[in-house]
């Protein structure tokens, strides 16, 4: 009888443990895109306009409605032909005096999980894919937007005002179990009009003079 009830009560916390990691899936985060690089925290905006060659042209992935964040999966693509990867992407915000979306900006912004470790997955001409983990600590928790990547590309020298190149931003995010959540894809749009939160370089930059 004791063994008995030593099953039934080890599948009980079992089953308890299993829920709960269930709840804490993730299942509410969803991701957003931001333009305006030159200021702290989401502000939105999913284009850029006026941009041409040999220029650098960025944007910032928010996370949101995280319940137990471990480890964030990114995956961009673009045509590789019109613009390339540039170094100053990153899981955080690291810019001095760097011209981005028309504009020389300085800011520093840490990743919401904190100390990341990076995984590189794929750098090759119009695709870059990354993984990174929190080292250590709990999870994070949290309603709020939180820093999920800064993502960079470099247009080639005979790229115009005229040219337009679409930056597809593939995002997942993991729990403490490895749970993956898959919160869909956003595209970016470079001298391409989607909605009213594009803006034109001029616009940005006037959210930079405080930098």
């Amino acid at each position: 009888m004791r063994y008995t009830k030593s099953v039934i009560f080890g599948l009980i916390l079992a089953c308890a443990v299993s829920t709960m990691s269930f709840a804490q899936g993730n299942k509410l985060a969803f991701f957003q895109l931001d333009a305006a690089v030159g200021t702290t925290g989401f502000q939105g905006g999913q284009g850029i306009n006026e941009i041409a060659g040999n220029a650098r042209v960025g944007f910032a992935v928010y996370i949101k409605n995280v319940d137990q964040l471990r480890a964030i999966k990114v995956d961009f693509t673009w045509d590789g032909t019109k613009a390339a990867y540039n170094t100053s992407s990153g899981a955080n915000i690291a810019l001095d005096e760097v011209n981005i979306n028309g504009a020389a900006t300085t800011l520093s912004e840490t990743n919401m999980l904190g100390s990341v470790v990076p995984i590189p997955v794929a750098n090759e001409a119009g695709h870059f894919a990354e993984d990174f983990a929190k080292l250590g600590g709990t999870a994070v928790v949290s309603t709020d937007y939180g820093l999920g990547y800064f993502f960079v590309i470099r247009t080639v020298a005979g790229f115009t005002a005229a040219d337009k190149i679409e930056v597809v931003a593939k995002i997942k995010v993991a729990n403490d179990a490895g749970t993956v959540k898959d919160l869909g894809e956003r595209t970016f749009y470079v001298n391409g009009i989607v909605d009213v939160q594009n803006a034109t370089w001029g616009q940005i930059k006037n959210q930079f003079k405080d930098f």
